[in-house]
C-alpha cells in the first residue's frame, strides 16, 4: 500500500552492544535537547523503480556523531510505488495450425497453415514473422478426358441420284493418367437428294475395310459397295457388292516369347510381347515415362531389358528448364544475358550431384543450347566464370558413369550431336570476345579445350591439337593417341579482290572417356572417337568462302572425328 514504510533494521546486537545503544539513545536525546550533532533529516524520496505497475521508492538519511556515538532508528526506508501507467505487453504466436490439404487434387498445388498472434496491448510490439506458410505439393497427374476434335467435311452423297445419305466423322484425342474417353458419337449422317434416276444401276465407291477379325494368326476384312440409280427399266450393277481380304497374317507369340509380368525398379511391368515396349510412370521424384523393351535372346526366349529413363526428367531439371525461357525471351529483346551466369551455376551444381536420369542428359543439353542462343541474342560476352562453369558441366555429362545414361538417350533423340554443335557455337561466341592472338586453354579431369582467335596471315604452320608441351598439360592429355592436324592451307584467302585478312576462331574439345556415339560426316554412322568438337570459322562477314574441314583422326585412320560445314553467309 502506497505510504506503508518498510524498516531497514541494522544487523542484531550483543548484550553489551545493546547497552551502549541505550547510551547512543540517550546522547542523541540529549544532543536534540541541547542542539549538539545527530541524525539529519530524511532525503526526498527517490523516483519509483518502474515507469509502469508495481515499483518501490527509497528515501535515506545519515547519521552526524562528533562523540563516536550511534544515531537511533533506520538510516534508509523503502515504500511500494504503483505507477499508473500499464505497462506494455508484446505479441505472442501462438503455435501453428495444421498444413492444409493440397489446394489440387491432382497436378501441382499448395498448402498452406496459419497462426494466431495474441495482440499486444498498452504499446507493445507485433508480433514478427508471416502469419502465413505455404509449400508445394504435387498428388498425382491429373487425368486428361478425351477431346472431340472437330467435324470432317461432309462426305459425298451415297447416291447420284435419288435419295442418299452423307456422313461426317471426328476424331477422340487420347485420354492419359485414368482421363475419361470422349462421350456422343464419333458419326453423324444425313440425308441428301438427287434427281430422279433414269439409266441403269451405277456402283457406289467402295466403303472403308472393316477392322480385322483377329489380331495375329491370320484374319479377314471385308468392305461393301452399293448399287443406287437403277430405274425401272433400267439394269442391275455388274459385279459384287462386297470384297473380303486377308489381315494380320503375322505369327501369334508363343508363350516363351511373351515377357512374363515382372516387379524391377519399383515398378509392375505388364505382360508384354517380344518386340514391343511396356511403360510406366517415372519414379516420384521426376515427370515422364519410362519404358521397358521386351527382346528375344539367341535361343528364341522372351527376356525383359532393362528399363530406359530416357523420358524422365527430375524436378529440378525441369524447373530449370522451364527458368531458362523467359532470360532467352530476354535475350531477344536485346536485353542482358546476367540470367544466364545463375543459369550455369545453377546446372553445374546438378550435374556435380551425378544422380540423374537419361533425359536430365537431354535436357541438359536443352538448357545449354538455350544459354548459348540467349548469350547470342543479347550479344552478350560470356565471363571467364561463365566459359569456366560451361566446360565443366560438359566434363561433368562426360563422365563415364555416365556412359550408359548416353546410350539411352542416344535412343530417342541424337543429343550427343546437339551437345557437339551447341559447344562449338559456344567457342565461337567466346572467340568473338577475345582479341587477337589470343587464345583460352581449359582443363578438367576429363576435358582438355582450346580457344584461339587467329589472323589468317599468321598461320604459317599446321596446327595440332592438343598442345603436348603446354605448361601444365594434364598426363592423360599428353599422351594421347588421339590428335587433330588442322592444315594451314585452310587459312589461306580464297577471295582475291577480298580487303584485309580474314580472322578465324579455332576451338577444339578433346575427352578422356570413350564411348560417346557421335555420326561420321559422311554416312552418319556411329563411331567412337574422343575428339567431341572441332570448328573453324572466320569472324562473320569477314569472308564468303564456303569451308569444309577434312581432319585425321590417328584413332582409326578411316573414319573423320566429328566436323560441320560452316557458311558465313548464313551464320
Amino acid at each position: 500500500m502506497i505510504g506503508e514504510h518498510t524498516v531497514k533494521s541494522q544487523r542484531p546486537r550483543s548484550v553489551h552492544d545493546t547497552k551502549a545503544l541505550k547510551e547512543q539513545a540517550e546522547s542523541a536525546k540529549f544532543m536534540a535537547q541541547t542542539g549538539e550533532s545527530g541524525a539529519e533529516e530524511w532525503s526526498q524520496w527517490s523516483s519509483c523503480s518502474v515507469t509502469c505497475g508495481q515499483g518501490s521508492q527509497v528515501r535515506t538519511r545519515t547519521c552526524v556523531s562528533p562523540y563516536g556515538t550511534h544515531c537511533s532508528g533506520p538510516l534508509r526506508e523503502s515504500r511500494v510505488c504503483n505507477n499508473t501507467a500499464p505497462c506494455p505487453v508484446h505479441g505472442v504466436w501462438e503455435e501453428w495450425s495444421p498444413w492444409s490439404l493440397c489446394s489440387f487434387t491432382c497436378g501441382r498445388g499448395h498448402r498452406t497453415r496459419t497462426r494466431m498472434c495474441a495482440p499486444p496491448q498498452h504499446g507493445g510490439r507485433a508480433c514478427d514473422g508471416p502469419e502465413t506458410q505455404t509449400k508445394l505439393c504435387n498428388i498425382a497427374l491429373c487425368p486428361v478426358d478425351g477431346q472431340w476434335q472437330e467435324w470432317s467435311s461432309w462426305s459425298d452423297c451415297s447416291v447420284t441420284c435419288a435419295n442418299g445419305t452423307q456422313q461426317r466423322t471426328r476424331q477422340c484425342s487420347a485420354a492419359a493418367h485414368g482421363g475419361s474417353e470422349c462421350r456422343g458419337h464419333w458419326a453423324e449422317s444425313r440425308e441428301c437428294h438427287n434427281p430422279d434416276c433414269t439409266a441403269n444401276g451405277q456402283w457406289n465407291p467402295w466403303g472403308p475395310w472393316s477392322g480385322c477379325s483377329k489380331s495375329c494368326d491370320g484374319g479377314w476384312q471385308r468392305r461393301a459397295r452399293m448399287c443406287q440409280g437403277v430405274a425401272v427399266t433400267g439394269q442391275q450393277c455388274d459385279g459384287t457388292g462386297e470384297e473380303v481380304r486377308k489381315c494380320s497374317d503375322q505369327r501369334c507369340p508363343a508363350p516363351y516369347e511373351i515377357c512374363p509380368e515382372d516387379y524391377a525398379m519399383s515398378m509392375v511391368w505388364r505382360r508384354t510381347p517380344s518386340g514391343e515396349l511396356a511403360f510406366n510412370r517415372c519414379p516420384p521424384n521426376a515427370t515422364g515415362t519410362t519404358s521397358r523393351r521386351c527382346s528375344l535372346d539367341h535361343r528364341g526366349m522372351a527376356f525383359w531389358e532393362q528399363p530406359s529413363y530416357a523420358r524422365c526428367i527430375t524436378n529440378e531439371f525441369r524447373y530449370l528448364q522451364q527458368s531458362v525461357q523467359g532470360h532467352l525471351a530476354k535475350g531477344q529483346r536485346m536485353l542482358a544475358g546476367d540470367g544466364m551466369s545463375q543459369v550455369t551455376k545453377n546446372l553445374l551444381d546438378l550435374t556435380q550431384r551425378r544422380n540423374f536420369y537419361a533425359g536430365d542428359l537431354l535436357s541438359s543439353v536443352e538448357i545449354l543450347r538455350n544459354v548459348t542462343e540467349t548469350f547470342k541474342r543479347a550479344s552478350y560476352e560470356p565471363s571467364s566464370d561463365d566459359v569456366q562453369n560451361f566446360f565443366q558441366i560438359i566434363s561433368n555429362l562426360l563422365e563415364e558413369e555416365n556412359k550408359e545414361k548416353w546410350e539411352d538417350a542416344q535412343k530417342i533423340y541424337p543429343a550427343a550431336v546437339e551437345l557437339m554443335q551447341v559447344i562449338e557455337e559456344f567457342i565461337h561466341i567466346v572467340g568473338l570476345g577475345m582479341k587477337d592472338f589470343h587464345n583460352a586453354y581449359l582443363m578438367t579431369g576429363n576435358l582438355v579445350a582450346s580457344i584461339q582467335r587467329l589472323p589468317a596471315v599468321s598461320v604459317m604452320t599446321d596446327i595440332n591439337f592438343p598442345m603436348k608441351g603446354r605448361k601444365g598439360m594434364v598426363e592423360w592429355a599428353r599422351n594421347s593417341e588421339d590428335k587433330v592436324v588442322i592444315p594451314k592451307g585452310l587459312f589461306v584467302s580464297q577471295s582475291a579482290d577480298m580487303e584485309g585478312s580474314p580472322v578465324f576462331i579455332l576451338g577444339t574439345v578433346l575427352y578422356k572417356t570413350l564411348g560417346l556415339m557421335l555420326p561420321s560426316p559422311k554416312n552418319h554412322t556411329a563411331v567412337n572417337s574422343k575428339v567431341i568438337a572441332v570448328t573453324v570459322r572466320p569472324e562473320p562477314k569477314a569472308t564468303e568462302s564456303h569451308l569444309e574441314i577434312e581432319l585425321a583422326h590417328l584413332a582409326n585412320g578411316t573414319m573423320k572425328p566429328y566436323c560441320a560445314l560452316w557458311d558465313s553467309t548464313i551464320m
